[in-house]
């Protein structure tokens, strides 16, 4: 009854209409955001679509996954797979057949965690996929399908329509109008481009400098020549760009599909701190989005509950942005429990000394 197609052995145009119709799919699911993914080190992409056998053309689910493998140890500790997006199902097929698929798709999980020995999968639901952005109905998470344990955490979503500039700038917190404000006393200035490869060096740039401030390695510069080159010429990335003057303070790069924004990539100089120009720049945003149809803006995970470090700091940012809480839905697959045990507990003592 189906069929496995490799994202390689499918054509861009028939893998992005798939992408476009379905529902619960969003801009992970793309091929262009897949090509970015696997110029991360040590990731190859893994992703598959599951087609009609008897009609190969017919695609009835995506499912992005990559494969990343550890830095040290790779063949003691094993890989693991992620996928962003989750599986993506079209919605029109009948339940049964719907049940039928997911079963397909957990079996062919399991054969490529066989195959790379990995040790786990991991699984998400983008917050502002179609299907799950009406907040009046109650969704359980969709993965449980997948037999997946869940791991699901929540997303500030700002909704844009429907309200006017005066009823979003009231919506911010007191703090953010006020590094509004103080940004406008520094005369900053912002704008809304499609970026392409011109502003790449300015933005890597800015960069290396964000991750260096915050001690945190940088990405490859192939990422972000895929973001500003095939996603950005492909309608699915814009930039903020925040000024004094003719110096550039910081670049927020936003992902934009299906009438909604996710606050995505940003970096910055020193001064923008100083300047407040990361609220500016999105606070323009949320105004520009706004006039130009997109009705939601995802500001990012939200972490509600810690009460101190920089995870806090986080969250209090993205809140402060009038957004509400949305569930982003996450699932995982352990294949080695042992081994991810110990694996956890090394990654829980890594985020114990980030956040202090």
């Amino acid at each position: 009854m189906f069929k496995t197609l490799k994202r390689r052995n499918c054509t861009t145009e028939l893998w992005n209409q798939t992408a476009e119709r379905i529902t619960s799919a969003w801009a992970w699911h793309r091929s262009e955001l897949l090509d970015a993914r696997q110029t991360w080190t040590r990731t190859f992409d893994q992703s598959f679509a599951v087609v009609d056998a008897n009609n190969p053309s017919n695609i009835l689910a995506l499912v992005p996954i990559v494969l990343i493998r550890t830095r040290y140890l790779t063949s003691l500790v094993g890989p693991h797979l992620e996928g962003t997006g989750g599986p993506a199902i079209d919605n029109s097929l009948p339940r049964r057949t719907k049940d039928k698929l997911q079963s397909f798709i957990v079996d062919e999980l399991n054969i490529l965690s066989t195959q790379h020995h990995a040790r786990r999968v991991d699984l998400s639901c983008p917050p502002l996929a179609p299907d799950l952005l009406d907040s009046s109905v109650i969704k359980p998470n969709r993965l449980c399908h997948f037999g997946t344990k869940d791991a699901s955490t929540q997303s500030w979503v700002l909704q844009l329509f429907d309200k006017s500039e005066d009823q979003l700038w009231r919506n911010l917190e007191h703090r953010c109008r006020k590094q509004v404000n103080k940004a406008q006393r520094h005369q900053l200035s912002a704008e809304i481009v499609t970026p392409d490869s011109g502003l790449l060096d300015t933005y890597y740039k800015l960069h290396q400098q964000t991750c260096l401030r915050n001690g945190i390695p940088p990405h490859p510069r192939a990422y972000f020549e895929e973001i500003f080159g095939p996603v950005s010429r492909s309608g699915l990335c814009q930039s903020c760009i925040v000024r004094q003057g003719h110096d550039i303070l910081t670049i927020h790069n936003f992902l934009v599909y299906k009438g909604a924004a996710l606050y995505w990539t940003t970096a910055g100089n020193d001064e923008a701190l100083n300047l407040c120009a990361n609220d500016f720049g999105i606070w323009h945003a949320i105004k520009e989005f706004r006039d130009k149809g997109i009705k939601f803006l995802e500001c990012g995970e939200a972490f509600p509950g810690v009460r101190g470090g920089k995870l806090k700091g986080l969250n209090d940012f993205k809140k402060s942005f009038g957004g509400e809480l949305y569930p982003y839905f996450r699932g995982q697959i352990v294949y080695r429990p042992i081994t991810e045990s110990l694996m956890e507990i090394a990654r829980q003592l890594r985020k114990r000394r980030t956040e202090k």
